[in-house]
């Protein structure tokens, strides 16, 4: 059967979730009705990372088996867009080798958490980014970025009754925070790894932003090694994050799923 990968982009506040539920919309839900309505094929989608309600993508690869032969990819994109729920897209697709797995295949994950620094509402990043009133103090901050480096046990990033019995070791090969070039104020806080801890994205970023604001009078090294979450920061909503992009060292026809994307 071949295995068809997608890159898809959806907006996560239509949505509870990536993963199929019972009685909620989720994404995958989405594509894998669409693709039967299309096809008259009930598949299964497995996705790079599962994330959850409100979490947006800008990137997400997912990948099913198929015993529909796919001779135009085009015609197909554009079916699953005319049939799918509003708030998710396919962007590109291709056929794959029969070992590859969005999930079991991907080597890192690449996410980004959307900060605005604003007095007032900006109607146009509501659902878009989190939104906050003090001075983030960069200088304070940037030096702290590299203890979270490198494998280490990430506990006190981490929803407590999620990690309860489990390890909790991580692998964070990229962290950094860059302002945008086009709109005043807003920061993107940028993290890749070979894997997350559940909410730790939003824990990580929260716990920098308590001590850039001044918030949170420890710094990120101590955090990091005392293993307690409640000496970690804020959990920022979901509204502010983004699954960016997924990494697969032995598949690199992935990159060119990205390539392909037309803006």
């Amino acid at each position: 059967m071949p295995v068809i990968a997608l890159c898809i982009e959806y907006d996560g506040s239509f949505f509870q979730g990536f993963q199929r539920q019972k009685d909620h919309p989720t994404v995958q839900q989405a594509l894998e009705d669409a693709f039967y309505v299309a096809y008259k094929e009930k598949i299964h989608i497995s996705a790079a990372g599962r994330t959850d309600t409100g979490v947006h993508a800008r990137g997400m690869i997912v990948s099913f088996r198929t015993q529909i032969p796919i001779s135009n990819y085009h015609r197909m994109i554009s079916a699953l867009n005319a049939i799918s729920k509003r708030g998710v897209s396919v962007l590109a697709a291709r056929e794959m080798p029969e070992n590859f797995h969005a999930r079991f295949s991907c080597s890192e994950r690449e996410y980004e958490y959307l900060v605005l620094h604003s007095k007032y509402k900006h109607p146009l990043w509501e659902n878009r980014a989190y939104r906050i009133h003090e001075p983030i103090n960069l200088d304070k901050i940037r030096p702290q970025l590299k203890f979270i480096l490198g494998q280490h046990e990430f506990r006190s990033f981490a929803k407590t009754i999620s990690v309860k019995g489990k390890s909790t070791q991580r692998q964070i090969t990229f962290l950094d925070i860059v302002e945008s070039q086009e709109f005043s104020n807003l920061y993107f806080f940028r993290v890749r790894g070979t894997g997350f801890l559940h909410n730790m994205v939003r824990i990580l970023v929260g716990t920098i932003l308590d001590i850039a604001t001044g918030k949170l009078n420890k710094s990120l090294l101590e955090v990091l090694i005392s293993q307690d979450r409640k000496l970690a920061g804020t959990t920022l909503p979901p509204e502010g994050l983004y699954f960016k992009k997924a990494y697969y060292k032995d598949f690199p026809e992935i990159e060119e799923l990205y390539k392909n994307q037309v803006y």
